[in-house]
């Protein structure tokens, strides 16, 4: 059967059938016990502070989602956290990994270890926004094909509308298209991957191009969802956005309905 799993916190009590009435429902397959996601945060650029709660409630409002927020590194792009110097962190028994961060990391030895442990024990993961461009100076080939994506360098701050490429994957079933974002600093997408399945796009003022922004990856055997958008707290805490990440989740974790 399937659940709602949309409602208010202040609501919480309400039956689920009376979830159905508010808009923006993302549709999840049962599933009895929370999902353990595990959030990777932190570094510069960005409002990290206010986003890790900002997704971590507004996903938890949409599914039945555990987070472990880990925001040791701050505010320091180049902080090494304690985390990711070995693989123990993939034993714990996550379902997902969610990336909300940006690290200038120049350490591709430091890099592939996160991606070997991923694909070891099979854990999903889902990139949002920043977390395309961690750690892209030193050009980690591994990390780009697990994305899905290579992105370099963005354009201008300013709103852009984001326009659906394939409006019948279950993904996109809770996500309004097409969206003018509130805000926006759209990302340059220099290479999609053969593996990874484009989703939606957006037109670079500055480029004079459309650039991919939403899409969906399987790296050996890994599920993955990325978007760039969410540079911005009042793009992120909208409800086209909160519902595209939870049903991004949910299919990365194989929980989301019509998804295969």
């Amino acid at each position: 059967m399937r659940r709602n799993r949309l409602f208010l916190r202040a609501m919480g009590v309400l039956a689920a059938a009376l979830a159905l009435a508010f808009t923006g429902a993302v549709q999840a397959d049962d599933h009895d016990e929370p999902l353990r996601v595990l959030m990777i945060t932190g570094g510069g650029w960005h409002d990290f502070e206010a986003q890790k709660d900002i997704l971590s409630e507004g996903i938890s409002e949409r599914a039945n989602v555990e987070f472990t927020i880990d925001h040791e590194a701050g505010n320091d792009p180049e902080a090494r956290i304690s985390r990711h110097e070995d693989t123990a962190w993939a034993e714990e028994g996550f379902d997902a990994v969610l990336y909300n961060m940006s690290f200038s990391i120049e350490d591709n030895e430091w890099v592939y270890r996160i991606v070997d442990a991923h694909v070891e024990h099979q854990i999903p993961a889902v990139f949002i926004h920043g977390a395309t461009h961690s750690f892209r100076h030193s050009n980690p080939e591994r990390w780009f094909e697990f994305m899905g994506i290579r992105s370099m360098r963005h354009q201008s701050h300013m709103p852009f509308t984001v326009e659906a490429l394939d409006e019948d994957h279950p993904v996109m079933a809770d996500f309004e298209t097409p969206w003018d974002t509130p805000q926006g600093e759209l990302y340059e997408i220099e290479e999609v991957y053969p593996t990874a399945t484009p989703l939606a796009e957006s037109y670079g003022e500055d480029s004079e191009e459309y650039h991919v922004n939403i899409w969906v990856n399987e790296y050996e055997g890994v599920r993955v969802f990325g978007t760039t958008i969410g540079h911005h707290n009042e793009t992120m805490e909208t409800d086209n956005f909160l519902n595209l990440v939870t049903s991004g989740l949910l299919w990365a974790v194989d929980e989301l309905d019509g998804a295969e």
